[in-house]
């Protein structure tokens, strides 16, 4: 009998900790929208895709922590990231082209309430020959500066080289 409750209680355990970890999971969108038609050129907007890989970077890289969302985050009461690409230049030609950034705004919800909001950028002199990638690395060191923010979220933060 007691074998019985001891194993009735460790699930019990299991299951208040799957629980809790269900409701520290952050869902983020699948593509990362631009603020404006000004954020970026057309050519950027046709032909960089960091803005779709860097949602599933973060996935990738948060431990459980974050998953892209399957359905329509504006409907979800559940925690979601809200990120939003509010400026950004690129060119190709690594680093005969000056300076390349990358800047999101990002708001961490749960339902209608804002747990935590933050501006995050990330530069470089040099990048790679090629617009699109250096865009993709600055989105990864995005991602990170973003994954490290997500273990204690604040408000008006400023991460990376924003800070």
């Amino acid at each position: 009998m007691k074998a019985i409750h001891g194993l009735f209680v460790v699930a019990l355990v299991c299951l208040a900790t799957v629980s809790a970890r269900a409701e520290d999971v952050v869902q983020v969108s699948s593509l990362i929208p631009y603020q404006s038609d000004d954020v970026a050129n057309e050519t950027v907007r046709k032909e960089c895709n960091w803005n779709t890989t860097m949602p599933r970077y973060l996935a990738e890289e948060s431990d459980g922590r974050v998953i892209v969302a399957e359905k329509n985050l504006d409907t979800t009461t559940d925690k979601k990231l809200v990120l939003v690409a509010t400026n950004l230049h690129t060119l190709g030609g690594g680093p005969w082209t000056g300076p390349k950034w990358l800047v999101l705004e990002g708001k961490l919800m749960q339902g209608d309430k804002l747990l935590g909001n933050f501006e995050v950028r990330r530069q470089t002199i040099g990048g790679s020959y090629r617009a699109c990638s250096t865009l993709e690395s600055l989105s990864e060191e995005i991602a990170d500066d973003i994954l490290e923010w997500l273990k204690a979220p604040g408000l008006n933060a400023r991460l990376g080289n924003a800070g």
